[in-house]
């Protein structure tokens, strides 16, 4: 089978040069949500290194590589104590991979469960299942995390439980959560319908 001939730019644009990558958050300036508010949303430094061209969601500006596969790489970068809030993905599939550091894994619809992950270690986290990380270290530490879907569409499905819409209601007043629904965000997780 005959193989593909690249040039060095094209293979450069294959590349994510960890020093050129942006932080997310500095991504969402336009949508009038602070940057503290996307900050305590998710971890408090996401590197988006690679995603679908197209895709959407809260987490898929400016990524360093695109794909056409139905995947996302970030690193989270987490000082000491930080966490994401509490929330769950429907239709994508994310999986966490300890680079350095130790994170505690929280799980359940309250974060009720959970488990501790050492340098290396990685969980795949179902689809549907109420999740955070935490750095449990005195040191800034990182999770390597993709994310599966299978179409772009599914990336836009971060769902979080009330009690975490309270408490960003309760630091940033209620027009931030309708700012980060107008991204895809939703505040439902765990609720009946």
């Amino acid at each position: 089978m005959k193989t593909k001939t690249i040039t060095p730019e094209q293979m450069e644009r294959q590349i994510a040069r960890f020093k050129d990558v942006k932080p997310q958050s500095n991504s969402y300036s336009e949508t009038g949500i602070p940057k503290e508010a996307y900050e305590t949303m998710t971890a408090e430094t996401l590197y988006l290194l690679m995603s679908p061209e197209s895709q959407g969601g809260p987490m898929a500006a400016q990524p360093a590589v695109t794909t056409p596969d139905k995947m996302s790489v970030i690193i989270a970068e987490c000082p000491p104590g930080d966490r994401p809030l509490l929330h769950a993905h429907h239709k994508t599939r994310e999986t966490f991979f300890c680079l350095d550091g130790r994170f505690r894994i929280r799980w359940g619809d309250e974060g009720e469960n959970e488990i501790y992950l050492e340098q290396y270690d990685m969980i795949a986290v179902p689809p549907g299942v109420v999740r955070d990380f935490t750095n449990v270290t005195d040191e800034t530490a990182r999770l390597l995390v993709w994310i599966n879907g299978d179409s772009e569409d599914d990336f836009n499905d971060i769902e979080m439980p009330p009690v975490e819409a309270k408490l960003l209601a309760d630091k940033f007043g209620d027009d931030v959560l309708d700012k980060f629904k107008q991204i895809g965000v939703s505040f439902e997780a765990g609720v009946e319908s």
